[in-house]
């Protein structure tokens, strides 16, 4: 992951975590394409100021692409400003879709290296409570030169309203959206990357708790020894198990839930986006 950390007018610079480890790695001719996640960790001023200064910033990304050999970049601003609230201002919107449309064409640019992509980490097309959402205008606009969406379809539950991690409703409604959409004038159909999640989340009753992954999913199952339920209603594996006075559930992937949602996606002409590889049990990539 990389993140912009300067913007003053007259420059911007970028940061890699284990820049060294990047700088000696050889990606190898795996077929396989390295697109790094890039975050803007900015407030709203030093974003605005970012945004008036585009070029800059596409060109520096660009530069970092081509300096460690990646094949483009996921960014994830849009479901940022989403989030905040920033996209609901014209002005901003429009500084937004040009600045990524200044960063499509500079990564698309004919050079005499590989063309470059752009996949931009969107929010679901339907909110699971009062979350954030693509609107369909917006992505009527950026799909002309945006690559691929990777769709946020996770995180329908927090700890503040424990629950499954994408309840099958919720998810299929916006994999019905989301092919709908893809429907009127696309030329690639899996423009769309539907999001599963590899993750889980254990909350502590009644508002705490959080992500967990497979090796601690795993230490549950080995400490607590629970009865896994499949939940017919959501299509996810749920278990409880006590701790001291703390009364847990767990919500966690398996490979029943996410055989159900690649079907969906497969039926939907959809691709498949995942957050994120390595958090998940090893038998997962059997289904892939």
């Amino acid at each position: 992951m990389g993140r912009p950390v300067d913007a003053e007018p007259s420059r911007v610079s970028c940061k890699f975590p284990n820049s060294d480890e990047l700088s000696s790695r050889s990606w190898g001719s795996t077929g396989v394409k390295i697109v790094p996640r890039i975050l803007f960790e900015l407030d709203q001023a030093g974003l605005l100021q970012l945004l008036s200064q585009p070029l800059d910033v596409a060109d520096l990304l660009v530069t970092l692409c081509k300096k460690y050999g990646f094949d483009g970049l996921v960014v994830e601003t849009w479901s940022q400003w989403a989030a905040s609230g920033l996209l609901q201002h014209a002005s901003f919107q429009l500084q937004a879709v040009q600045a990524l449309r200044l960063l499509a064409e500079v990564l698309h640019k004919p050079t005499d290296s590989p063309r470059m992509e752009l996949i931009l980490a969107v929010p679901p097309f339907e909110a699971a409570d009062k979350g954030p959402v693509l609107a369909m205008s917006d992505f009527e606009e950026l799909r002309a030169f945006v690559d691929f969406f990777s769709l946020m379809t996770y995180d329908a539950s927090s700890p503040s309203k424990p629950g499954p991690n994408a309840p099958w409703k919720w998810v299929k409604s916006n994999a019905h959206a989301a092919s709908t959409a893809l429907k009127r004038q696309s030329t690639r159909p899996e423009q769309v990357l539907f999001g599963l999640n590899f993750y889980g989340n254990d909350y502590i009753q009644p508002l705490a708790g959080g992500p967990i992954i497979g090796h601690e999913y795993l230490s549950l199952l080995k400490t607590h020894d629970p009865v896994i339920r499949w939940d017919q209603k959501t299509k996810e594996h749920v278990f409880d198990y006590a701790e001291g006075n703390e009364a847990h559930v767990v919500y966690y992937p398996t490979k029943v839930s996410i055989q159900k949602r690649l079907v969906l996606a497969h039926k939907c002409g959809l691709g498949i986006s995942i957050w994120e590889i390595g958090q998940g049990l090893d038998h997962f990539y059997d289904l892939l």
